[in-house]
């Protein structure tokens, strides 16, 4: 085999490695996930830069007193924008109309809950769900208490439910709960990607190709050692 030759199987070898581990992954969308969209005015104060409103809010089907917050001095900062949606001892709800579950597929449920300063927060429980003539079956939940993040702030939680060739009926559905006082939440997130476990890690990738490349290299060495034996 030529060198040349042996330069472009490698690069086809290599090619074929990291495109056949190649896994698809996508954002299912999520109607006003930053609760950014106002259905009402904030017509409460709460202080300075601080106001509410008690719903509705674009999107979101709410259970108990829940709406959108412009939360001031009570958080630190917000994930996203400058709104995010509240509820006291109930929950915020959304269907994800013609979103089904794929089969062999991970999904993963992002969700920003908040500590308020001052207290309030309490216990709560982010799930994702399908939903089928109003029967709901759990895919992936997490529950914890919002007073165990530090106050001020939001943090990141998730769940993940991986399908299989099998997976439930109905429509993807997800239901933030507040369990005991109020949930603060913001910028939630829904991704899916293929459950595919033959993608290769990056180190594995760089390894193969530092390989390659010092096996063309040893060959063309070698040949141009021959070629200097035989002149």
């Amino acid at each position: 085999m030529t060198i040349k030759k042996l330069a472009l199987a490698c690069a086809l070898v290599l090619s074929m490695t990291i495109l056949s581990g190649t896994a698809w992954a996508d954002n299912i969308p999520i109607v006003n996930g930053s609760f950014e969209t106002l259905g009402a005015p904030l017509g409460t104060t709460c202080g300075t830069g601080c106001a509410f409103n008690s719903g509705p809010i674009p999107g979101w089907s709410i259970i108990g007193g829940g709406g959108t917050w412009q939360p001031g001095s009570f958080f630190t900062s917000v994930p996203d924008g400058t709104l995010i949606g509240y509820v006291g001892i109930g929950s915020l709800s959304q269907t994800l109309t013609g979103d089904s579950v794929l089969a062999n597929s991970v999904y993963t449920l992002s969700v920003f809950v908040g500590d308020r300063a001052g207290g309030g927060s309490g216990n709560y429980t982010l799930s994702l769900d399908t939903i089928l003539g109003g029967v709901k079956t759990t895919l992936c939940s997490f529950t914890n208490n919002a007073s165990s993040i530090a106050s001020g702030t939001f943090q990141l939680e998730s769940c993940t439910y991986s399908s299989t060739s099998s997976v439930p009926s109905g429509t993807l559905f997800l239901q933030l709960a507040a369990n005991t006082g109020q949930l603060d939440v913001d910028n939630v997130s829904l991704t899916v990607q293929s459950a595919s476990t033959s993608v290769p890690e990056p180190s594995s990738v760089l390894l193969l190709s530092v390989g390659m490349l010092f096996l063309v290299a040893t060959m063309m060495m070698r040949r141009k050692k021959e070629l200097q034996l035989t002149a």
